[in-house]
């Protein structure tokens, strides 16, 4: 029996620069495509939002990772940063003075519990007194029929003023025990993954079978002289103070080398493989899939992606801008018995519209090299 996917579908309305999209039909794998700035990445971030249930650390997070942070001050002067909440909403720069409270509509699927909805208004009641520069303002979070409120805070540089912002703030936040459980999910940049990140994927599957998966879908791109991994960390110079690093054991080698030495695909493929492993019954994002990775293993890295999603229940939502990704993802998507679909996003003017592949489509598409970029 084929499990139910957490995104049969996808609406996005009012997000960034999308008015309004929908996905009517995804797959156990879809591949998003199109030329830059189309909103790929910014679909990525809608799912991000609806799979961590609109937390406020996890919308924090994305809008700082695009640096979109306003300066201000509070009532002593001192500096602090806050994060631009608005840069979140569709309409958050019209002239219409009644934009005060704004809004985001993400549903994944029919009912009521697939429903997040963002509001973001002038907070009438501000907990902190700021100065004139900045507006204070508060975010209201649903999902389905729950509701939980937080105040926009600094994140910024003096940490005296955020101590007392924060203790200022609110009791009447969410009860943690009563809001609903964030669905599991991983969402890789199209960089390669900070070291960190790495080693707390590794240690969550070291000594398990999903440590020798990791293992097999890396020797796609090293090849079978791998064998083994680890994650170490070396106390002693020149290493001490760089964290931990990834170490890869060749039988052509009589000691360890660094993953580095073996490039940024190995890297890359590490980082896909340890998300795919770490999101059993969950959700994986992948922005840029094909960079670092070879065109002549685009097949091999779908084909790993396809098979992985299938035995752990992944779902797996990833955007491109090559050709050569999205024929790979053609082929093995007519091949393997899960289902895979691709939608080309076009922009026109200010509206953003999605054209599906059908699995026909795609099998036409790969075979007379289609343009669907």
């Amino acid at each position: 029996m084929v499990s139910q996917l957490h995104l049969p579908s996808l609406n996005v309305e009012g997000l960034r620069g999308i008015r309004s999209l929908e996905l009517p039909n995804l797959g156990r794998v879809t591949l998003l495509a199109g030329e830059n700035g189309t909103g790929k990445t910014t679909m990525l971030e809608a799912i991000r939002i609806y799979a961590s249930r609109g937390d406020e650390r996890s919308l924090t997070n994305l809008i700082e990772a695009r640096e979109e942070l306003v300066p201000g001050s509070d009532m002593d002067g001192d500096e602090m940063l806050f994060p631009n909440f608005a840069a979140l909403f569709h309409d958050h720069d019209s002239d219409d003075d009644n934009t005060d409270t704004l809004n985001i509509r993400i549903s994944a699927g029919r009912g009521t519990s697939r429903k997040l909805t963002l509001r973001l208004e002038d907070d009438p009641k501000p907990e902190v007194v700021f100065s004139e520069d900045v507006h204070p303002k508060r975010v209201h979070v649903s999902v389905g029929k729950r509701t939980y409120t937080f105040p926009v805070g600094p994140i910024g540089r003096h940490q005296r003023s955020i101590r007392r912002y924060h203790l200022l703030r609110s009791p009447r936040r969410r009860n943690p025990e009563a809001w609903p459980e964030p669905i599991v999910h991983e969402a890789l940049g199209p960089g390669l993954l900070h070291a960190s990140d790495v080693a707390r994927l590794w240690d969550s599957i070291a000594l398990t079978k999903a440590e020798d998966f990791v293992t097999e879908a890396l020797r796609l791109v090293v090849g079978n002289s791998l064998e083994r991994l680890a994650v170490i960390g070396d106390p002693t110079p020149p290493y001490r103070g760089r964290g931990r690093r990834v170490v890869a054991r060749l039988d052509s080698s009589p000691d360890p080398i660094p993953l580095k030495r073996l490039g940024d695909g190995a890297q890359r493929f590490l980082g896909m493989a340890l998300a795919l492993a770490n999101c059993r019954n969950g959700i994986l994002l992948i922005d840029e899939v094909e960079n670092g990775i070879h065109y002549s293993i685009q097949e091999e890295l779908w084909r790993m992606i396809f098979r992985a999603a299938d035995d752990g229940n992944v779902q797996v939502i990833a955007v491109t801008h090559s050709w050569d990704c999205i024929a790979g993802f053609a082929a093995v998507a007519n091949e393997e018995p899960s289902v895979g679909a691709l939608y080309r996003l076009e922009r026109y003017e200010d509206d953003l519209h999605a054209v599906h592949y059908s699995e026909e489509n795609l099998k036409v598409a790969a075979q007379q090299r289609i343009e669907v970029r």
